[in-house]
C-alpha cells in the first residue's frame, strides 16, 4: 500500500513539503508505505505544447497510476494554485482511479488571500478525474501549524480508505457521476467565495491575537458573520477586511 506525496513548489524545503510530509506522516504510522516526489525534479511541459509525446514524463504518471492513494500539496499565486502544479493536473495521464482515495492542500503565503480558490482548483481536479478525495484543507501562514495537525490525521485516513478502496457505483465511466457529485458535495470549502476567504482569515488571525485589537476585530467578524446570514454580502465584506486589516502582520 503506496500512499505518494506530490510536492507542486518549486522550493523543496518550504511550507508546501511541510504540509504534505504532515499527511504522510500521517500515513506511515497507520502503517502505510510512503514516497515523496517533487515536480520540480521533473520535465513538464505545459498542455498544448508542440512536439511529440505527453506532456507529463511516462515515468511520473506511472507513479500516480501505481499509488494507492494521493496527497498533492501546492503554493498560491494570485489566487491558484501555481503554474507547475497547474501544467502537472492538466497533463498526467492516469488510468481509471475511481474511488482512489486522495487529499489536497493548498498554502497561500504573504497576506493569505486564495487559500480558498487555489484549494478549489486541486480539488477540481480530483473531481473530474473521480478520485475519492477527503479533508480539503486551505493554509495559510496564520494557520499553518494546526494545518500541520490536522494533517496528520488525514493521512492516516487515506491510509485506511486506500486498504479498503471503494470504487465509485457505477459501471462507466458517465455511469458513474451521480455517485461522485454526492460524494464531493459533501466536502467543506468547495463552493466558498473571496468574501468567505476574508472571513477565515479573519478567523485565523483572531485565534493567534489577543489585546484590543483582537477584540476590535472580534467585533467586525461577528457583525460580517451576521450580515452575510441576512444576505447583505456587500456590507458583510467591508466588516470582515477590516477584521483581517485589525491583525494583519507582515512577515519581513
Amino acid at each position: 500500500m503506496l500512499i505518494l506525496g506530490i510536492v507542486g513548489s518549486p522550493r523543496k524545503t518550504e511550507r508546501t513539503n511541510a504540509l504534505v510530509g504532515a499527511i504522510l506522516e500521517g500515513a506511515a504510522a497507520a502503517g502505510a508505505k510512503t514516497r515523496t516526489i517533487y515536480l520540480v525534479d521533473y520535465a513538464i511541459r505545459a498542455y498544448g505544447t508542440a512536439g511529440a509525446g505527453p506532456a507529463c514524463p511516462r515515468e511520473l504518471s506511472d507513479l500516480c497510476n501505481e499509488a494507492d492513494a494521493l496527497a498533492i500539496g501546492a503554493p498560491v499565486y494570485w489566487g491558484d494554485i501555481n503554474g507547475l502544479a497547474k501544467d502537472f493536473i492538466d497533463t498526467v495521464q492516469l488510468r481509471d482511479p475511481s474511488g482512489k482515495p486522495a487529499a489536497g492542500v493548498a498554502i497561500a503565503g504573504g497576506s493569505g488571500k486564495g487559500l480558498l480558490s487555489g484549494l478549489q482548483n486541486l480539488y477540481h481536479f480530483l473531481y473530474h478525474r473521480q478520485y475519492r478525495a477527503i479533508d480539503p484543507t486551505p493554509v495559510s501562514r496564520f494557520n499553518f501549524g494546526a494545518a500541520l495537525a490536522s494533517l496528520r490525521k488525514t493521512g492516516s485516513k487515506l491510509a485506511g480508505m486506500a486498504q479498503h478502496r471503494t470504487p465509485f457505483a457505477g459501471g462507466a465511466w458517465n455511469d458513474r457521476w451521480a455517485d461522485v457529485l454526492a460524494h464531493y458535495t459533501t466536502l467543506p470549502y468547495l463552493t466558498r467565495g473571496p468574501l468567505d476567504e476574508f472571513i477565515l482569515l479573519a478567523q485565523q488571525l483572531i485565534a493567534i491575537s489577543d489585546g484590543d485589537s483582537a477584540e476590535q476585530a472580534r467585533r467586525h467578524l461577528d457583525s460580517a458573520l451576521s450580515l452575510k446570514a441576512q444576505g447583505q454580502h456587500s456590507e458583510a465584506a467591508h466588516h470582515a477586511v477590516q477584521a483581517y486589516k485589525l491583525l494583519f502582520f507582515d512577515e519581513g
